[in-house]
Formats: C-alpha cells, structure tokens, sequence
C-alpha cells in the first residue's frame, strides 16, 4: 500500500456564535483506500488554507510513493524535512498531526481494524466533559441552559471560559454555580488572557467556589511566570493545547502544572499526544484530560486517544460544535445524543471509524478570518495577551 496524494480540504463551518475554520486531510492510497485527518491550533483550524499550503506543497511530495506500513517513519520524515527552516512545531506539528492521523486510519482501515484497536484498546467508551462558552456572553441563565444540555444525558462536568472583564464574570460564575446541581464540577479556562498576579488572586476566588481546574490562565510561552503561578495557585493549573512535544509537556509539568491537556490534531498526531500523555501520569503523576476544540476526525482521533492510555478517564466535548460533528462526519454518530451516562462510545469500525462527509464539507467553501480573532466573544486582536 502506496500513498498516492495527500489532499488539504479547508472549511468555513456556520456556527451559532461565528464560523469556524476547520482544515482536514485527505489521503488516498494506490490501491484507492482513502484515510481522512484533521488539525487543530486549538480552536478548529483559523488560518487553514496556511497549513493546507504546507501539506500540498511540502508533505504531498515528501510522502508520494512511500510504503505504508508504520506511521512513525512517515511522519518523522515529515518532520526532519521541515525543522531546520520552518522548525517542528507549531503550524508544522499541527499539519503534520492531520497526516498523522490519516495514516492511522489507513492502517486501521486495512486491516479491518480501530486504530485504538491496533494501538492496544483499554476502554470502549469515555466520560466527557461539558465544553461551553465566555462568561461575557450571557447571564447565568444563559450558561445553564446551555450545559443543561449536557446534564441531562448524565455528563456530570462542566467548563466555561472567563475573559478579561473577570470581576464580571465571577459574578455570572457565582450565580451559575448555584443553578446547576451540586453534583456538577465545574472547571474555568482562562484563555491566556492574564498576568501572573491575576493568575493567583483569580485563582483564590475559584477555590472558594470548588472550581476544579484553572486552565490556560497565561500566555503558554511565559515559563517562569506559569511556574511562579501553579506554585502559588488555589486551584491546579492545566496545560497542552499548544504543546508540541513530549519536551514541552515536561517542561510544563516540571513547573508545577498538575493537569495536561494533549490534543491529537496539535501535537503532532496520535502517538505524540499519547507518549505526552503516558509520561505525564507516569512520571508526574498529572491528570490527563485530552483537549477537543475542532470538527469530527479531530474529535474521533482523541477518542481513539483515550481508548489506549489507562490513565485518560475524561475529554473535552465542545457542545457549540455538535453541529459540525454531525453534519461532517459519516459513521459512528458523534452527537450528544450519543451520551449515555456522561459516556460516548469511542467507535470500533476500521480505522477512526469515523469519516469526512467530502459533499457537506463542499458545502462550506473556507474563507480566511483575515483580521478577526476567531473563538473569542469580540474578536479582539489584543484579546489573549496575558496582560489583564
């Protein structure tokens, strides 16, 4: 089995809030199997038809011709090729983790097997949980009528997003504290948006109201000032979303942070995001919770994470991008409607068990965000600047 071409397809995808950028890959073999892919930069994909380049014009050529029969040399080709002059990491890694995953589902598709059954599969089905929106962009109200969507298929967690209005937004987290059953945890993403001192202080505020984690409170860049945080936090401090590397992961988790968030279609691909993922809880002794912020193979890729790695109890379910795993995918169906007792199946056909419905994806021609920040409330270019 040959690889013939690797095809980016880039998506501007209608949602509630703004559209999102999403950029899968396409691979199609010699003998016609196709495997399907996706990337993420932490919210779906925003400059897509950036990283489409890179895999059209780069990894399309390096990876012609070759012989699939490990996934690994492949992409260390990849890799290689790029890290003198453009480096491994960033739009890099992120492109190659939809190749990455591709191969993977070509593999498994071959062999009429998951890829988490190829891996090594320990679960058939995850808790996740309720992955909602800024506290600015409504009352309390508002929110809990969104995770209520959620707790009603038995999802017993919950995240929402605090901004830089966050004396505000305690207000609106205090009151949804009290709407929403005792039994639901909640967890705050902080979005990069503060300064060290805010950090702490914030985090004070959240331990009083139980949160369970404070996620992203600082630029992901700002080392010492992370590790001065989490040493001083109420609450545990979480990372991974914009690792690259098992490198980055220990450096965060060296700095005290207690709950890494590896995401499959960022890191670099499956097997980067599970040896994060292995070394956290096995050296560090960290939660291990898989980020999730894009469409369905991105969503299917961390599932199939989950399913291999003994320690990963929980994931990210984004309820704002039920639409998108919906409307793009054919196979095992991703919506929440699926959630039975807080758990979704991880799907068990051959490869991802999940694929890219290429006729609803050429319904959302992609469009460039050009000056607009996507996944903010305002779109604000200063928005996440960790200066609050």
């Amino acid at each position: 089995m040959r690889i013939r071409s690797i095809e980016p397809i880039p998506v501007t995808f209608p949602l509630r809030r703004e559209p999102m950028s999403l950029l899968f890959v396409k691979i199609t073999t010699d003998d016609g199997l196709v495997g399907y892919g996706e990337a993420c930069d932490s919210y779906g994909c925003s400059y897509a038809s950036v990283l489409a380049t890179l895999i059209r014009d780069v990894y399309d050529p390096l990876l012609a011709g070759e012989e699939l029969v490990a996934v690994e040399p492949l992409t260390e080709k990849l890799r290689m090729a790029t890290r003198r002059r453009l480096g491994d990491v960033w739009i890099a890694a992120q492109a190659r983790s939809a190749v990455e995953i591709a191969l993977w589902d070509l593999l498994g598709k071959a062999s009429g097997r998951s890829v988490s059954a190829l891996i090594g599969r320990v679960r058939d089905a995850v808790e996740i949980y309720a992955s909602s929106t800024f506290l600015d962009e409504g009352p309390a109200s508002f929110h809990h009528e969104l995770i209520s969507r959620a707790t009603e298929r038995g999802v017993t967690k919950a995240k929402v997003r605090l901004g830089p209005a966050w004396h505000d937004d305690l207000r609106v987290l205090t009151e949804l504290r009290g709407l929403l059953p005792s039994d639901v945890e909640l967890m705050i993403d902080g979005s990069e948006t503060y300064t060290q001192a805010t950090t702490v202080e914030l985090s004070r505020h959240l331990a009083d109201l139980g949160i369970r984690w404070f996620e992203e409170p600082m630029p992901q860049t700002a080392w010492a000032g992370i590790a001065s945080a989490a040493r001083a936090s109420a609450v545990p401090i979480a990372y991974g979303e914009h690792l690259f590397g098992v490198e980055e992961a220990i450096q965060v988790l060296e700095s005290g942070v207690s709950v890494l968030q590896p995401d499959a279609a960022v890191n670099g691909g499956i097997s980067v995001a599970r040896r994060m993922a292995q070394v956290a809880a096995s050296r560090y002794g960290a939660r291990v919770v898989p980020h999730i912020s894009a469409g369905p193979l991105a969503l299917t890729a961390n599932l199939h994470l989950a399913a291999t790695v003994p320690a990963i109890r929980l994931v990210e379910y984004s309820l704002h991008l039920v639409p998108a795993h919906e409307e793009l995918s054919v196979g095992a169906k991703l919506g929440l409607d699926q959630v039975v007792d807080g758990m979704l199946p991880i799907p068990d056909g051959p490869g991802l068990g999940v694929d890219l419905d290429e006729a609803a994806a050429a319904k959302h021609p992609y469009s460039p965000p050009r000056g607009r920040v996507v996944g903010t409330s305002k779109g604000l270019l200063d928005r996440f600047n960790g200066d609050v």
